[in-house]
């Protein structure tokens, strides 16, 4: 995260005067780099103009390019000093894939520190997959630390066969040594130029102690960000100690700031008597001045060649208020990474405000060099395996092939666009289900659940909050409206505008001819339809009550093109369907409580938790069974077979027979034209696809989830914090 040393600058000339389309980009080009706009994310446009979100690291070279670790979008960005953005590493997916080949092709895992060694090579963090990843100048890359496992070992031994755990930071030296911040294991390691891997700091417990002897027998606890000066003292940004630890040439460690309390205080004082809040990154000048991104206290704080310690960044509010000509007037939010630049400037990772910013040293006025404030909802105009998901539900596919889904902890709809680029299709992020007549993207929902899509393109989605259930519209023009509910949980009266209603528990709903919409009601135990002219009906009321089990319990629907309905009856373990004629008869189960009678009569098998249902395009049902985490097929003999899970609850087998894989709580699906399956793969926070050869992908999602995990602000203090 750091000023490259100086003596590197005839090395890195190899990446000068390469040619650039339309002379857009002036000064280095990294070798394989994006030079047109792509996917939305703003390669080839202004820094300045581009949404960043969240940036994990940062370095800079010896022409003044800023590189970027572009966390939300699992890619290494370039800010030439035109101020033109590229992406350098990263297909934007979030994952492990793509060593030896081009970096750009290559999947990386919330990439953190960058360095830059003698020879122009690239090291990053690539902190979820727990390895140390290197972008050499022929653009490309390869694994030089790690296993990918999430542990501690291997010293003394080759680097790439000794596990991290949350690498958070790299710095280069002028010999070609990578030291690395190796968070989780409460240590930094060097890996020397042999590939041998060692520990250089911390005996791996997280804590507090050693000053004055040696480092390798100190504690520090979950150190950050890293840096060498140029004289090979190293500096740690301590940040569970809420301190600054140097390591002299001798391999003695000290304090120079923090006095270990998560506080401000102490400008104008001895830096070791200051209050820091959770340090994140260190970086000196040229004139020796140690700079520390106090993160939590939002302010960038100097250390000088004295020990006094003062703020040179930041007000201590988090509100933006601009570029200011006094950098101490200008507000910060959450500052995490810094870099000196080869003309003096400081570069300032401004996380929460979205934007890298720039500070002149000299003149302290502060500019924006990347990001324009905006932030992308974790992953958005981004490939769908880079985005987080949260307990992805209900599933459609629409006219145009789009793929949209509920992701239902976030409050939002998402779809998958033909080239699996993920977007926002309805909702703010906010609670409610407020915004009607208005557009859908502007419209608050709740825990949007099921989605069924009409041959308008019309999508239905249940939502509730508190014990009232509704169902909402997005017309063909992306308008919402309230479709079905009162707000009243209860069961209106058949003939009543669906709109003024009262529902129960609905778990469902499906799209038949005519324009008929279907309801799942879980707690009235009946199959509610609402008409063409919004009216509320219940079918087949007294063909449910004649059927010989008594707890009827509708969990998924599905209709057919010639208008039968098939219902997931959870409290019977069967599956009813429903003729044109009102007749409800058992198509599947034989009523008990496990999963039996694969390859055989449907309705001899048991289906345990039938759920989600779906028809082919050749007429076969599908049933997603839940809890255990199969999905299995029911032929047009009526012939019960599984098609995707082995039974047991976990994640794997992409690439590979559906029927091999690991599913955990498959939820809903769909089909598209072509004949593949869609499905939530909700406890594993992923949309999957089935395609007709039945090898199954991941779409959209990954191991990463929730705001915690996509880094912006979390309203408590957690110290402990690995």
């Amino acid at each position: 995260m750091k000023s490259l040393d100086r003596n590197i600058q005839m090395v890195l000339a190899r990446w000068v005067g390469l040619l650039v389309m339309s002379g857009l980009l002036a000064g280095a080009t990294f070798p394989g780099e994006k030079l047109f706009p792509y996917a939305n994310i703003g390669d080839g446009q202004p820094a300045t103009q581009v949404a960043l979100t969240l940036v994990d690291g940062v370095v800079v070279d010896a022409e003044g390019n800023v590189f970027i670790s572009h966390r939300s979008q699992n890619r290494i960005r370039k800010i030439a000093k035109s101020g033109i953005i590229t992406t350098v590493a990263g297909n934007g997916s979030a994952g492990f894939s793509g060593d030896n080949g081009p970096a750009l092709e290559a999947a990386l895992n919330f990439p953190a520190g960058l360095c830059l060694d003698p020879e122009g090579n690239l090291y990053i963090a690539d902190r979820n997959n727990h390895r140390i990843r290197k972008v050499d100048v022929e653009g490309t890359i390869t694994t030089v630390a790690g296993t990918g496992d999430a542990d501690f070992g291997g010293d003394d031994g080759p680097a790439i066969e000794a596990p991290l755990h949350f690498p958070s930071d790299v710095a280069c030296d002028p010999q070609g040594n990578v030291l690395i911040s190796d968070r989780s294991n409460s240590r930094v390691r060097k890996l020397d130029t042999q590939g041998t891997i060692t520990t250089v700091v911390g005996l791996g417990l997280a804590g507090y102690g050693g000053d004055f002897g040696l480092a390798v027998d100190a504690l520090i606890k979950y150190p950050f960000g890293i840096h060498l000066d140029d004289s090979g003292n190293l500096y740690i940004a301590d940040r569970g100690n809420n301190r600054v630890r140097r390591v002299d040439t001798q391999g003695v460690i000290t304090t120079v700031a923090g006095d270990g309390t998560h506080f401000f205080s102490g400008d104008f004082g001895p830096a070791t008597r200051s209050s820091l809040a959770f340090p994140t990154d260190v970086v000196t000048d040229d004139q020796d001045n140690l700079y520390v991104a106090d993160r939590n206290n939002n302010r960038v704080r100097k250390v000088d060649r004295n020990g006094i310690i003062t703020t040179v960044m930041g007000t201590g509010a988090n509100d933006y208020n601009g570029d200011n000509e006094i950098a101490s007037e200008t507000s910060l939010h959450l500052p995490f990474a810094l870099a000196v630049t080869p003309d003096n400037h400081l570069i300032v990772v401004d996380r929460n405000h979205h934007r890298v910013r720039s500070m002149d040293l000299m003149q302290h006025t502060v500019n924006t060099v990347a990001g324009n404030g905006q932030a992308l909802f974790r992953g958005d105009h981004g490939p769908g395996r880079g985005a987080t998901l949260e307990a992805p539900s209900g599933i459609v596919v629409d006219s145009q092939g789009h793929v949209i889904f509920a992701d239902k902890q976030a409050h939002r709809l998402r779809a998958l666009d033909r080239k699996g680029y993920i977007y926002t299709y309805a909702g703010t992020g906010r609670e409610g289900n407020e915004g009607d007549g208005f557009r859908a993207r502007q419209a608050a929902l709740f825990l949007p659940e099921g989605l069924v899509i009409d041959d308008h393109d019309r999508v239905y989605l249940i939502s509730s909050q508190g014990n009232s259930w509704y169902v909402r519209r997005i017309d063909e023009n992306e308008i919402i409206t309230r479709f079905a509910g009162n707000g009243i949980l209860g069961h209106a009266e058949d003939g009543e505008l669906a709109a003024d209603a009262s529902l129960g528990v609905i778990k469902d709903i499906a799209a038949g001819p005519g324009g008929n919409v279907y309801l799942a009601d879980y707690t009235n135990q009946d199959v509610r339809w609402i008409d063409a002219e919004g009216r509320i009906h219940t079918l087949a009321k007294q063909a449910w009550l004649a059927i010989e089990d008594r707890e009827v319990h509708p969990n998924g629907l599905v209709v057919s093109p010639e208008g039968e309905v098939f219902v997931s009856d959870s409290g019977s373990s069967k599956i009813r369907r429903i003729d044109v004629h009102g007749n409800v008869t058992t198509y599947a189960g034989n009523g008990s409580f496990e999963d039996s009678g694969d390859n055989g009569p449907a309705l001899q098998a048991g289906i345990r938790s039938p759920g989600g249902l779906a028809i082919s395009p050749a007429g076969e049902l599908y049933v997603a069974e839940e809890s255990t985490h199969r999905i299995r097929k029911i032929d047009r003999n009526g012939i019960i077979t599984t098609v995707a899970g082995t039974g047991v609850a976990g994640f794997g087998g992409d690439g590979g027979p559906a029927v091999a894989a690991q599913l955990k709580s498959p939820f809903r699906m769909v089909f598209d034209k072509e004949g593949n399956l869609y499905f939530t793969d909700r406890d594993n926070n992923r949309v999957r696809r089935i395609d007709t050869q039945g090898i199954i992908t991941t779409l959209a999602g990954n191991e990463n989830i929730g705001w915690m995990q996509d880094g912006l602000e979390v309203r408590i203090t957690i110290q402990n914090f690995p």
